[in-house]
């Protein structure tokens, strides 16, 4: 196909190309076999006398030493013992090839047990310890104390606080003040204001003087709010009637109050 192509090239420019004028390509090289040679070991030698490394010569290149016995050799030289503890040393077991799963990246996806997952939050400022086993708030550098809580919590197997964790009472003197004064809810007490029924002034302070007359406060003047009548229990006539009626006919002598406290 080649040498065709070649002569069709050749006639187009007038030219002719002769049999034993054709080169032939060269063949494919045949294969080579490999030869296996024993692995040799690079062996170092120094001089004793300067610590130079020996090149290819045995003569120091700084000092001019010939290399002789006592020039360390490094790795050294096996004894006949060694080498025969070697041959005589049993083979040791293949690692069996084990199916195994591999992620994205080409690693082996290995098991590892379940870990339990733990918290410290800062009893002052509600952070969480980063890490779980630091012992110094990020936000507010308080050491973690025994009242800093743990999640989820141990308190059967550590009652008195977790390993590394301070005292409670080693706080400072300002935090223990601010414990004392620190602001507590109560229920809003109602204001009360009388007015007096003749000029329509408010008493002031809690007096019992009309700062505008001189009215003296009485129950005509006017309560604001005005005060909630105590709710009492009233029975019907008829239920204690009845009551009393059953508790006669049972043979127990009692009042009429009593049997109103019973019902």
């Amino acid at each position: 196909m080649q040498q065709e192509r070649a002569r069709a090239l050749f006639a187009k420019y007038g030219l002719t190309l002769e049999s034993h004028e054709w080169i032939a390509a060269p063949g494919p090289m045949p294969p080579l076999q490999r030869v296996e040679k024993p692995i040799r070991m690079r062996v170092h030698r120094t001089c004793h006398r300067c610590g130079t490394l020996y090149g290819a010569d045995r003569t120091c290149v700084q000092c001019e030493h010939r290399r002789c016995k006592k020039c360390p050799r490094f790795p050294k030289k096996k004894t006949p013992e060694e080498k025969q503890a070697e041959k005589d040393a049993p083979d040791q077991p293949k690692r069996k090839r084990m199916l195994s799963i591999r992620t994205r990246a080409g690693d082996e996806l290995v098991y590892q047990p379940t870990k339990q997952r733990i918290r410290r939050t800062c009893h002052k400022c509600s952070t969480v310890f980063v890490p779980a086993q630091a012992v110094i708030c990020q936000n507010c550098h308080h050491a973690r104390c025994t009242t800093c809580p743990r999640e989820p919590a141990k308190l059967t197997k550590w009652p008195a606080g977790y390993p590394g964790d301070a005292e409670a009472d080693s706080e400072t003197e300002v935090d223990r003040q601010l414990e004392t004064f620190r602001r507590t809810w109560r229920k809003p007490r109602t204001r009360v204001r009388w007015q007096c029924e003749k000029c329509n002034s408010l008493f002031q302070n809690h007096s019992p003087q009309c700062p505008g007359c001189g009215h003296e406060r009485c129950d005509q003047c006017t309560r604001s709010p005005v005060k909630k009548a105590k709710k009492t229990d009233h029975f019907d006539a008829h239920v204690v009637a009845a009551v009393e009626a059953k508790l006669r006919a049972m043979g127990v002598n009692e009042g009429p109050s009593s049997a109103a406290e019973a019902t």
